[in-house]
This record gives structure tokens, sequence and C-alpha cells, in this order.
């Protein structure tokens, strides 16, 4: 095995050709880890959406309700004044 390597040249092929070997593994990991983050990110996010959509429904259903009725008696008032 020694063979091969007899030049510093050598020896410096083999530790870049490991280092970037190496490098490339990380990148690889590191990029399925971020995928994943995100990927729960996506989860967290359209849960928080779905949330916020049932909060603004109960929310306004009451609010609506109520500025409906507050039209209505705004125009029972117009009906009355007009009639006196």
């Amino acid at each position: 095995m020694f063979e091969l390597y007899q030049t510093p040249l050598d020896y410096l092929y083999l530790v870049l050709s490991v280092s970037i070997g190496l490098l490339a593994l990380v990148l690889v990991i590191a990029t399925i880890q971020i995928i994943r983050i995100l990927s729960n990110f996506r989860k967290v996010t359209e849960k928080a959406k779905d949330t916020v959509d049932l909060v603004n429904h109960y929310l306004w259903q009451p609010i609506k309700i109520m500025l409906m009725l507050i039209e209505r008696m705004k125009e029972m008032k117009a009906k009355e004044a007009k009639k006196q």
C-alpha cells in the first residue's frame, strides 16, 4: 500500500481526497437535517394557519351578528322617525 505513496504530493492528494469526501458527507447530512427542519416548520405553520382561521371564524361570527343587529335597529329607528 505504501508503494503507491512515495512522494509528498501523493500524500497531499490522499489527504485532500479524504477531506473532500468527509466534507461532502457532512454537507449531505446537514442538507438532510435542514430539509427535516423545514418540513417540520411547514407543518407547524399549516397548523398555526388552521388555528388562526378557526379563531377568526369564531371571533368574527358574533361581531358580524352584532353589526347586523345594529344595522337592523338603525333601520327600524329610521322607519319610526319617518312615521312620526
